[in-house]
């Protein structure tokens, strides 16, 4: 019998940070009269979600972790594919029960739609529906966090433009995790942008890096972030640029990860004005 608590943080650990944190973080700061309980369930609701994809994801390719990630539940043997695939299925109905309970029905099914789409249908192998599936996820997951966190469906009207904005920036900048996975993407043949444009990738990465930047600083006018959050821009765009190992891609995906998580919440409204 397979360690439950071990094996279940373990397939959503390297996405705490790149995805549980930042959209807690909005829904903390676009629902400002949210209250304890309400943000435990937001964050629980959003991790359910993650393992929902991550299981998913990790039962496709296994092949692909035990190059790129060998301590992950299913190459390093601590759970079986078949073990992990039936618990994927019962997970599903599981999300929506308690999406159910928590009014968040709807993008609990957005969800479950883009999951099936970007792992059982193979999206992700292809450059332009792995990067719209993932904002089209992120909107998902920000938009059913927020709802939770603010107790009432209508509040998610009040930050359509930011769920929006934070959509564009994945779309036009999550190809950054893609450098550090060359290896096992090309074991199984997925075609991402720095395996098709292995120059060019780096470069338009560069140009949205500083271009975001400086384009939300100025729309959401002149703070005491603006400067670091562009310097900060500026340096993770030319690191990825120039440092080209794969140790390199690794820590410029986490200086990317802490780019992007104030980018996702400079442009909430009323958070602008106040930082």
């Amino acid at each position: 019998m397979w360690n439950c608590p071990k094996v279940l943080y373990l397939f959503t650990v390297s996405d705490f940070q790149t995805l549980v944190l930042p959209v807690t973080v909005f829904a903390y700061l676009s629902a400002p009269n949210t209250s304890a309980d309400r943000m435990l369930c937001s964050v629980f609701w959003t991790w359910l979600h993650l393992l929902q994809f991550c299981i998913s994801n990790q039962s496709i390719h296994p092949k692909e972790d035990s190059l790129n990630k060998p301590w992950r539940p299913i190459p390093s043997g601590l759970i079986s594919v078949n073990d992990t695939r039936t618990l994927r299925w019962v997970l599903l109905p599981l999300c929506l029960f308690f999406s159910v309970c928590l009014e968040a029905h709807w993008p609990s099914i957005s969800l479950a739609i883009v999951i099936i789409a970007y792992n059982e249908l193979h999206m992700s192998s292809h450059w332009f529906l792995r990067g719209f599936c993932y904002a089209w996820g992120n909107a998902s997951f920000n938009a059913g966090a927020l709802q939770i966190a603010a107790g009432q469906p209508m509040m998610i009207s009040r930050t359509t433009i930011s769920i929006a904005i934070n959509s564009l920036i994945i779309l036009s900048t999550i190809h950054t995790q893609d450098f550090r996975d060359q290896v096992g993407d090309k074991l199984v043949g997925r075609q991402t942008i720095p395996i098709l444009w292995p120059k060019g990738s780096r470069i338009w990465i560069l140009a949205n890096l500083v271009v975001w930047s400086a384009g939300l600083s100025w729309a959401c006018g002149c703070t005491p972030v603006s400067v670091p959050f562009c310097a900060l821009g500026v340096f993770i765009g030319l690191r990825i640029f120039r440092a080209r190992t794969t140790d390199a891609d690794k820590r410029s995906y986490r200086y990317y990860n802490v780019w992007l998580m104030v980018a996702q919440v400079i442009h909430i409204p009323g958070i602008a004005t106040t930082l």
